[in-house]
């Protein structure tokens, strides 16, 4: 089956994105920041963002376990967008590589809805995407088929008729359930690679 579309995630595809960068600058002792990332705010802990979860009601119970935490867990939330490196050079390339060859662009990406529209506004190659399905919105998150399935429905298209890449493998081996061709975005070099073996690009 013909490849109709290219679906991306955000988080480390399009642009880098790690709780270190703003840290590092908060928290200046390692031995402090890694307790504060690996304990206070850890990744699940902040996934409930991505699921829809408000970040003042996501704090609250931290706040109250860690008080002595209280401004670095409000930072979290207040200078989200320091999180954020740089758009990745490799993948903003295929993005106008596909715009100039026509085929159409979508994006599926577990992101807190209070910050989506900032990251969008930091990929500059993101006027290319027709449409994109936010987890914090939806309140749904990948792995989840569900949420697989909506970005589906709104592309209007069938899951084999979709080139899909994520940084996560977990979220890889969902889409591949669901019988979308993936790409496991390990490097930024392996992307446009992938889509030349299957068929997108030439």
């Amino acid at each position: 089956m013909t490849i109709k579309a290219v679906l991306f995630d955000i988080g480390n595809v399009m642009i880098t994105w790690h709780p270190e960068n703003l840290f590092r600058k908060v928290i200046t002792d390692p031995g402090r920041r890694a307790f504060f990332l690996e304990t206070v705010v850890p990744m699940d802990w902040h996934v409930h963002h991505d699921a829809g979860v408000s970040f003042a009601d996501n704090r609250i119970s931290r706040v109250e376990r860690f008080p002595e935490y209280s401004d670095e867990i409000l930072a979290f939330d207040t200078r989200f967008d320091e999180m954020l490196g740089q758009p990745i050079p490799e993948t903003m390339a295929v993005i106008e590589e596909l715009q100039a060859q026509g085929v159409p662009q979508y994006a599926l990406t577990n992101m807190p809805a209070e910050k989506a529209q900032m990251v969008f506004d930091h990929i500059p190659a993101f006027r290319h995407m027709k449409d994109v399905v936010v987890s914090g919105v939806e309140k749904l998150i990948k792995p989840d088929p569900a949420i697989y399935r909506l970005a589906l429905r709104r592309m209007s298209l069938t899951a084999p008729e979709v080139f899909f890449t994520d940084d996560s493998a977990a979220n890889i081996e969902a889409a591949n359930a669901l019988g979308f061709v993936t790409h496991l975005f390990d490097r930024p070099e392996t992307l446009r690679p992938a889509l030349v073996a299957a068929g997108v690009l030439k």
